[in-house]
């Protein structure tokens, strides 16, 4: 049986999450890792690669942190070359998220409208890929690279602080996937004109049903997962992870101190929060209908004595 790497596993305890189960698959054994009602996979493989699956939650975000923290060991040109687009002519959409899965900070989606080759070779020069490829600062220079390449008139991102994201979500029927088919769809219809295809990297497994009827007639709809190999769609996911970096550092400023990015240290900072500036201070930085809000709320009472 393969082990989970033994960081790797300090840091899943760390975070209140518990291995429940191990099984062997094809080539790897497969662990299934839960956190109160959250649950993800983990298969470690006879190669020493380790991959996260399940739903996006913040349980699945902290596994592929860790995954990514690692997977940029080696030459910068490894690195560069990694999935990297596939050149394409077909004037398009691609749209991409952040933040859905971080308990702090915001959501954001953005879109790019890549009007050919010659764009589509420009966006691959400067080097663009799925942002969760890059280091937390290579965002933001490599955004306003992309900005100047496509045009501000091609580029939209839509970003939902956390009140306004638990309000739009209560809006959408507590459906996270639904309010993202909403933003994306606002995104398309903006960027709609001279477009054959939009192209979305799948958020859920009903992202293209949710989708569909929010579409412009006459633009075909290509809705997968992995669709950062599209150049179009990494380019969106730079420009999300750039914006939501970017909001990051405003909320920071705004409670005094530095909130931890991705899904790391969050539960000490939120309780922090709670401490410094009380729940409504949680609501402005947090997703507060993930699980984890009741450890902190929990965890903050403790620490106080059972005082409110």
């Amino acid at each position: 049986m393969n082990s989970i790497p033994e960081d790797l596993r300090r840091r899943i305890e760390a975070h209140g999450a518990t291995v429940v189960e191990a099984r062997e698959i094809d080539h790897a054994t497969q662990y299934r890792i839960a956190r109160g009602p959250e649950e993800a996979k983990l298969n470690v493989y006879h190669t020493g690669k380790v991959l996260e699956g399940g739903p996006e939650s913040g349980l699945k975000a902290l596994l592929r942190d860790w995954r990514l923290s690692h997977a940029t060991v080696g030459t910068d040109e490894t690195v560069r070359t990694a999935a990297r687009p596939v050149p394409n002519a077909t004037p398009r959409i691609g749209t991409d998220e952040a933040g859905k899965g971080e308990y702090l900070g915001p959501l954001v989606v953005a879109g790019t409208r890549v009007l050919g080759v010659e764009k589509d070779l420009e966006l691959r020069e400067i080097g663009v890929r799925d942002s969760k490829t890059l280091g937390l600062r290579q965002a933001p220079g490599m955004a306003a690279e992309i900005v100047r390449t496509l045009g501000p008139e091609n580029i939209r991102v839509i970003s939902l602080a956390p009140r306004e994201y638990e309000a739009r979500r209560a809006a959408a029927g507590g459906n996270v996937n639904r309010l993202l088919a909403e933003l994306n769809a606002e995104i398309v219809n903006e960027l709609k004109d001279e477009v054959e295809v939009a192209v979305v990297d799948a958020f859920g497994e009903k992202a293209r049903s949710y989708l569909e009827p929010r579409v412009p007639g006459g633009l075909r709809l290509e809705v997968r997962p992995r669709a950062e190999d599209d150049a179009a769609v990494a380019a969106a996911s730079i420009l999300a992870r750039a914006r939501y970096l970017e909001e990051m550092d405003i909320l920071s400023e705004r409670v005094g101190f530095e909130l931890p990015r991705g899904s790391t240290h969050v539960l000490e900072a939120a309780r922090r929060v709670v401490r410094e500036r009380g729940e409504e201070g949680l609501a402005e930085v947090a997703k507060t209908h993930f699980s984890i809000t009741q450890q902190v709320l929990e965890t903050t009472d403790d620490s106080d004595g059972g005082n409110s």
